[in-house]
């Protein structure tokens, strides 16, 4: 396999990876959203909306920088999917905190539908992952007929 054309390979894959999370991150952010609202009123479908585009944006932003990132040596791959894991983490911790000040916030629709999203989307990403047979190792070289390696 060529390297344009495993690079291909790898970019289509964190396209359906995203593709599928956020497909599942939609609908599960779309349920917290009419639970909280039902739930909470107003306040609470502001901050479940609020929560839901909080962990779909961060969780995309990861998969579409390592979509930009595939072509790259490992370890160049390896340092930003490090960097934007630990970036995510304290923007949306950093987030949650300013929030809990907000007079219109609805603490526990917040907390909740950040949970749910983060579950739903970090399970869909992980049966997609599982469902397109990345090999973990390249493709064993051609044996030679006369018995050499």
């Amino acid at each position: 396999m060529s390297d344009s054309v495993a690079t291909a390979h790898v970019e289509d894959a964190y396209r359906v990876l995203l593709r599928r999370s956020l497909t599942v991150g939609a609908a599960v952010a779309a349920v917290c959203v009419v639970a909280a609202a039902v739930l909470a009123g107003v306040e609470g479908l502001l901050s479940a909306l609020v929560g839901s585009v909080m962990v779909l944006v961060f969780f995309g932003a990861r998969l579409v920088v390592m979509r930009r990132t595939a072509r790259s040596n490992p370890q160049l791959v390896l340092i930003a999917a490090l960097g934007v894991y630990t970036v995510k983490i304290v923007l949306l911790g950093v987030a949650m905190v300013l929030l809990m000040g907000v007079s219109w916030i609805d603490g526990p629709a917040l907390g909740l539908s950040v949970i749910a999203c983060a579950v739903g989307w970090l399970a869909a990403e992980m049966r997609a992952f599982v469902k397109l047979r990345v090999p973990v190792f390249g493709a064993p070289a051609p044996r030679d007929p006369d018995g050499g390696s």
